[in-house]
């Protein structure tokens, strides 16, 4: 039964997401129309990439304080 839940939960998680997407998306565009979109909502990309940036950094983070190369690894085993 564990892994029944399990994949249906696997196949549905994408379609849910999707659909939250696409509701967000439509209320944006409600938004944009009547005029009240917040200005930090009109430049999606700029905080796509300070997301993305913070990702790498945090990554890289994670990286040297978990792999051991000689210099970091700090917690590697």
């Amino acid at each position: 039964m564990r892994v029944v839940l399990l994949i249906l939960a696997l196949v549905l998680a994408p379609f849910c997401a999707f659909f939250l997407w696409a509701w967000a998306v439509k209320i944006k565009q409600e938004r944009r129309i009547a005029g009240t979109l917040p200005s930090w909502q009109d430049m999606p990309m700029t905080w796509l990439g300070i997301a993305g940036f913070a990702c790498a950094i945090v990554g890289f983070i994670v990286m040297f304080f978990t792999q051991d190369q000689g210099y970091g690894g700090l917690f590697a085993s």
